[in-house]
This record gives structure tokens, C-alpha cells and sequence, in this order.
């Protein structure tokens, strides 16, 4: 998968995963997912599994977010989280031709 296709795929996920989607916000890598998204703990859990089905594989999910808060980020950006599933779908990829 290229990281535009997934990047796509990830921002529809995005938008699937609040009710309350504001459609004039322009999500760029920069977007914060908390603060400029507004979700909340609770829909980064459901955003979480709607990911891993989605990519058809279990994620380290609460590993990310356990070192964004160790790193004291104050948001977690829509790149950090695109870099986050490239390196899991390649390795998960590198397994599989293994």
C-alpha cells in the first residue's frame, strides 16, 4: 500500500469515527487528531479497532499511544499517526514475504 492510499483510508476512517465530522476542516498532516479533530479517549479506542479491521491486523495502537503520552505530546498529529500505521502495515508486510 502506498502512504497516499493509506493516508486516504485513514482520513475517512477519521471521519467515520465522529459522528460530528465538521466537513470544512482541511486535514493535513499537521491536523491534530484531539485537539483541532476533537476526539476524545473514547473515539481513539474506536478509531483503534476500525484500523486494525480495516488493515485486516492487529496494531500496536495502545503501544503509540502510551509513547505520545510518555512524550508529553500535546496532540497527536494525523502524520505522527500515518507514520505510525506505514511502519506497522511495511513490517507486517516484511513478515508475510518472509
Amino acid at each position: 500500500m502506498t502512504r497516499e492510499r493509506v493516508r486516504h483510508d485513514l482520513v475517512e476512517l477519521l471521519k467515520d469515527a465522529r459522528e460530528d465530522w465538521d466537513h470544512s476542516v482541511t486535514v493535513t498532516d499537521n491536523t491534530g487528531i484531539f485537539n483541532e479533530l476533537g476526539f476524545e479517549s473514547i473515539d481513539a479506542v474506536g478509531l483503534s479497532s476500525a484500523l486494525e479491521g480495516h488493515f485486516e491486523q492487529a496494531l500496536p495502537f495502545p503501544e503509540f499511544m502510551s509513547k505520545a503520552k510518555e512524550q508529553n505530546l500535546k496532540d497527536i498529529t494525523v502524520g505522527q499517526l500515518l507514520d505510525f500505521l506505514m511502519q506497522n502495515l511495511e513490517s507486517s508486510a516484511e513478515r508475510k514475504v518472509a
